[in-house]
């Protein structure tokens, strides 16, 4: 038996890795096996937690200062998003039809797309 971690760097190479133990659907499986963590700074409170319940509901995390945890008024925190990329297009989905954090949704977008050729 033989067991071991893979490192997949990329959406690319999540397909060929996955390609090659014979499943079908690797194109699928990709974005799920890619994991990016973003730094958000200064967003405010209220955006932060509806995006961390979001994030959650889906079985992501997102890292957000005590403060806009507990929505104290005028908080703001920097943010911590982790999810795969299928989790972070996921909750773009979910949330964009939400004004409030559309600008902040474009933000994660625009580091987290580039995962397709991420130089290995």
């Amino acid at each position: 038996m033989d067991a071991r971690t893979i490192a997949l760097s990329s959406i690319r190479q999540a397909v060929e890795a996955i390609d090659a133990v014979g499943s079908g659907n690797s194109r699928f499986m990709a974005s799920r096996a890619i994991h990016i963590n973003v730094l958000v700074r200064n967003v405010p409170g209220f955006e932060a937690k509806l995006m961390k319940t979001a994030y959650n509901d889906i079985g992501a995390e997102v890292a957000i200062s005590h403060a806009a945890y507990h929505e104290e008024e005028g908080s703001i925190t920097d943010m911590i998003v982790m999810g795969t990329v299928y989790q972070h297009r996921e909750v773009r989905r979910i949330l964009m039809q939400n004004a409030a954090v559309q600008s902040w949704l474009k933000e994660i977008e625009l580091v987290t797309e580039p995962a397709e050729e991420i130089p290995e």
